[in-house]
């Protein structure tokens, strides 16, 4: 197959964030597609800008391997403020577009979402040419943002959800990555033969449990004698960094414990001034690690922590840092509620706790870093777990087989149900 993928974020094996459009991308290589991705010019957590003037920036090409890479210019800083994110959404809408265009026909499109506003101008390009759309849904916008209380205004609101809705009806097939996104998908109309679910997946060779990485980062970052509860990931609006500020608040007299925040995002430097005004000696924030690096720092955790803003629409979440956790045998507390819960529950993998309620989250830190054969237990019963329901080679098996089915028989949209929601 010849495959363009458009996602603004993709970034080498090096680099810290996302990295599941990378997997995939050299997987679909490997397996002898023709690969193009049409790519802004940092990651989601890279800070990193880029060198060379604006207009050297329009559009520039890279191997990554067996893949092509179209980077083309893209607002580099989405981290500063909302209006930077909006900017860096609307370059890279504009010259993602362009720089699709400029790559030969393909035999269909994959889009990842969010952000929304690029992959409606990749639909776009693909109504133009005539090219099968797959859309990857990892998030459900507009109405993540309108229930975070991010996106207020009527009209723009309105604009983007009927975007959605367009971009829905000519997407050939919709890939989901969890079932509650899929459930909302299906429950607002879209018919189910036309909705996949491929959940996000774990590369054994790269996250498995490491004592003797971890105990190089303890000796390194000057960690031992302390227990460490960690979060990994983003430290954006929706991963609700308060309630583990306000745990460690509660634990500060406490002084064997640490709490490592890594990661990169919109609230950082907020989460860090406000720990400098606390003298919150008992947090520390990292700048975000390379993927590769990440089974160490997992593995230097006593308790890892997974967290998101109690809205109802994260009942259908299932953040890739849990399936991480568990890859790296770490017992986990989680504060989300819904399809996320389950899995730690089936798995008995860690505790829950509501998403809000830093006194619950203190104790159960406590408790857990007291006994340590049930860490050991939950860290053991997490990984057998991740092995049996998560491995990324079935995952990206799977998305290669829908991929190929569109391509294979030519879809693309359905000018009669465009418009009908």
């Amino acid at each position: 197959m010849r495959i363009a993928i458009v996602y603004q974020y993709y970034q080498g094996t090096g680099a810290p964030g996302h990295s599941l459009i990378y997997e995939l991308a050299q997987f679909l290589a490997g397996r002898g597609h023709e690969v193009t991705v049409v790519s802004g010019e940092t990651g989601y957590m890279q800070r990193d800008t880029p060198n060379l003037p604006w207009y050297r920036r329009l559009r520039r090409e890279e191997r990554d391997g067996q893949v092509r890479v179209l980077r083309t210019f893209t607002y580099s800083e989405l981290h500063r403020s909302y209006l930077g994110r909006l900017l860096s959404f609307a370059s890279f809408s504009l010259s993602g577009a362009v720089g699709l265009f400029t790559i030969d026909k393909v035999d269909l499109v994959l889009a990842s979402s969010p952000p929304i506003f690029p992959i409606f101008a990749a639909a776009l390009v693909c109504r133009i040419r005539r090219t099968p759309l797959v859309i990857e849904v990892r998030d459900l916008w507009p109405e993540s943002a309108v229930q975070m209380g991010i996106l207020k205004n009527r009209t723009l609101i309105r604009i983007m959800a009927w975007m959605e809705r367009r971009l829905y009806d000519q997407s050939a097939r919709i890939v989901t990555l969890t079932e509650g996104i899929r459930d909302d998908i299906c429950g607002r109309g879209w018919p189910a033969n036309k909705v996949e679910v491929v959940t996000c997946g774990v590369d054994f060779d790269r996250l498995y449990p490491d004592p003797q990485g971890a105990a190089l980062v303890r000796s390194a970052r000057g960690w031992e004698g302390k227990r460490v509860v960690m979060y990994f990931g983003a430290l954006g609006e929706a991963n609700n960094i308060p309630v583990i500020l306000r745990a460690a608040r509660s634990l500060r007299e406490r002084g064997d414990v640490l709490f490592v925040l890594v990661g990169d995002g919109l609230r950082r430097k907020a989460i860090e001034q406000e720990v400098a005004a606390d003298d919150l000696a008992n947090v520390v924030v990292l700048p975000p690690v390379a993927k590769h690096q990440a089974r160490v720092y997992l593995s230097a955790a006593d308790v890892c922590l997974v967290t998101l803003k109690d809205i109802p629409l994260f009942d259908g979440a299932i953040p890739t840092k849990l399936i991480d956790y568990m890859a790296c045998a770490r017992p986990v507390l989680c504060g989300i509620r819904g399809e996320a819960r389950r899995i730690l529950d089936t798995a008995q993998a860690g505790l829950g706790f509501e998403p809000d309620d830093d006194r619950q989250l203190g104790r159960l830190i406590s408790e857990l870093l007291d006994d340590e054969r049930c860490r050991e237990r939950l860290g053991a019963n997490g990984l057998a777990f991740v092995r049996s329901h998560f491995a990324a080679e079935r995952m990206r098996q799977r998305m290669e087989s829908i991929l190929r089915m569109v391509a294979e028989t030519g879809s693309v949209s359905n000018p009669a149900a465009d418009g009908l929601r």
